[in-house]
Order: structure tokens, then sequence, then C-alpha cells
């Protein structure tokens, strides 16, 4: 008697998922369960690996080379690979500091200062007495007609942005809600929103303790 061998069809980690790509990159990634791509100019989609701005659904061929390593380790269920351990250096001896030599033009040498950073500002750790889930800091895309520059300091920009989730699309007890926060890297004056429908609507405001119009 000879063994017959059936072969199955693997379904896919992402059949039946919204695939989505961001214009000018290769890579695709897997929307949410339940997302949507909203029709307005500035929307946010949240994915398996994170919280993306300005993508647009994807009907082209799907593989797993295409789709982005942190999709598919999200839909596996993996761990995030571990970061490098940073091994800090050892303390080197001092050099002696020479005498400075008289400026010839008869000018006084002054040291610059360090510039002056702040304590990064948090993020709602709840809304309406339930947790939120943050996604890291990225980047903030640049929008066209848009000035990124910081309204409080004046630095150029772009700032940086994260994206919250609280509750489950398909779930009948808690209430599936969006968040967004802007921040600005130079003096950490941030803003946390609510996302609903296609209005933003503030729950969270990090006022910056540096100078106004500093860094213009």
């Amino acid at each position: 008697m000879s063994a017959l061998a059936v072969e199955s069809t693997v379904v896919p980690l992402w059949a039946g998922r919204l695939i989505v790509r961001a214009a000018g990159r290769q890579r695709l990634h897997v929307a949410q369960e339940g997302a949507t791509v909203p029709a307005s100019p500035v929307f946010t989609v949240p994915l398996e690996c994170k919280l993306e701005t300005g993508l647009r659904p994807w009907d082209g061929p799907v593989t797993e080379s295409s789709i982005c390593p942190a999709c598919l380790r999200a839909l596996r269920g993996e761990p995030e690979p571990e970061k490098p351990r940073i091994v800090p250096a050892g303390v080197a001896e001092e050099l002696p500091v020479p005498a400075a030599a008289p400026n010839p033009r008869g000018r006084h040498l002054r040291a610059v200062p360090a510039p002056v950073t702040y304590a990064e500002a948090p993020l709602p750790a709840e809304h309406v007495g339930r947790p939120i889930t943050w996604s890291r800091w990225t980047t903030a895309p640049v929008i066209t007609h848009h000035d990124p520059s910081c309204e409080w300091c004046g630095d150029a920009g772009p700032g940086e942005m994260a994206g919250g989730r609280q509750g489950h699309p398909t779930s009948t007890t808690v209430p599936f809600r969006r968040f967004i926060a802007y921040r600005c890297t130079a003096c950490q004056e941030m803003t946390a929103y609510e996302q609903v429908g296609s209005d933003l609507q503030t729950i969270a405001h990090h006022k910056s303790r540096a100078p106004k119009d500093c860094n213009r």
C-alpha cells in the first residue's frame, strides 16, 4: 500500500485584511482588523506594527517578502527583536589643558553653553477611566502648505507624533477609541487628541517650560 500525500493550501496570515502602502515607499503594511482609510486630507491608520499617516489601500500582489517584518511579527505573535545593548566605554584619563595663548586681536574667548534640554512630555496614561496603549514617538510627516515649526518656541521641526488606542473594534463592553499626540522635540510642547470621525478632540496638553519664541 502506498501512502498518498494530501497537499493543503496554506492561507496567508494577512488573508482578508486591509493591505496599505505609503506613497513613494515599497514596503507594504497590514492594517489592524476593522481599520478603514478615511477620505480626509490628514488621517492616521492603525497598523499591526504602528500608527502611520498618509497610507493608501494596495490592490496589487502581496507576498511575504513585500510585507514589513514588524507587521509579520505582530501577526505571528512573535516578540520584537532585542535592541543591541550599549556598553559604556571606560573612563579615559583627562589630558592636561594647555594654557590659552593670548588673542593677538585683544579679544576674549568665551565658552558656548550647551543647548538647554527639557524633560520629555508625558503622554496621558488613561482617558475616561480606561488605559491608553501608545506607540513609540516617530517623526511627524510634513504636510504640503502646513508650517511644521513649533507654535510656542519656533523650532523649525518637524516634531514627533505617537498613536494610541483603547479597547478593541470587536468589543461590546469597551468602546474602541483612537488617539494621536504631537510634540515639539525642542521644547516638549505636547497635545494629545482623541480621533472622533474626521475631528480631533483635545484630551491632554503639556505646557512647555521653554521661553516663548526661544528657537526662532
